[in-house]
């Protein structure tokens, strides 16, 4: 088993002239996408995915393995090089967008944990990652809106690095979706609050 390099939809960002600009798109099947300093055998159980015909990809951005589905949604946007020499500022910048526009929305208890991670209360309902090129820095992340949390752990075996707040648990007890915890926003509505909101900050569209 190989994994196919990284081709879904926020790779544009990393092509394009424009910087800043901002994506926000919403998967059409289940993908399966290795951190870049992730391993097949370490990180993911092969034989499930193999089974069930999921795409395996493996993208330039660190951290650790991700699911995407069609019922999350996935932010992405590119800042000037210029903006920081800090990868955890640009990380800071970028999920701040991200938790103005869930409290906009209604969604009270969200905070940024571990290094980068957007939790509500202490459950993770977003993970991100960060890619630093000649003139942009990439940041992507997958917002779990209403999937389950077994999709993740039926995929993803348990990393070998984890944040502080997760003290050892496993998916289905780390791992939480907006929908289970009594905010059944809209995906659609979400992505169109969230480009506005990088809109207003000058970013253009993709």
């Amino acid at each position: 088993m190989e994994a196919l390099a990284y081709n879904l939809p926020d790779k544009k960002l990393l092509e394009v002239d424009s910087i800043p600009a901002a994506l926000c798109w919403q998967p059409d099947e289940v993908y399966v996408v290795l951190g870049r300093s992730n391993s097949i055998e370490a990180s993911v159980y092969a034989d499930r995915i193999t089974a069930d015909g999921i795409t395996l990809m493996k993208r330039p951005s660190g951290g650790e393995t991700v699911v995407l589905t069609p019922l999350m949604l996935v932010i992405a946007c590119t800042w000037p090089i210029q903006v920081s020499t800090s990868s955890s500022e640009v990380f800071n910048i970028s999920n701040q967008i991200v938790m103005e526009v869930l409290a906009q929305m209604g969604i009270s208890g969200i905070h940024q944990k571990g290094i980068s991670d957007i939790s509500l209360g202490d459950y993770k309902i977003a993970g991100s990652a960060m890619h630093r090129t000649r003139d942009r820095w990439f940041y992507h992340a997958v917002l779990n809106v209403a999937e389950p949390t077994g999709t993740i752990a039926w995929y993803i075996r348990h990393p070998k690095r984890e944040p502080d707040y997760r003290r050892g648990r496993p998916h289905a007890l780390f791992v939480t979706n907006l929908w289970e915890a009594g905010h059944r926003i809209s995906i659609t509505e979400l992505s169109q609050t969230l480009i506005e909101a990088f809109r207003a900050r000058g970013f253009d569209i993709l």
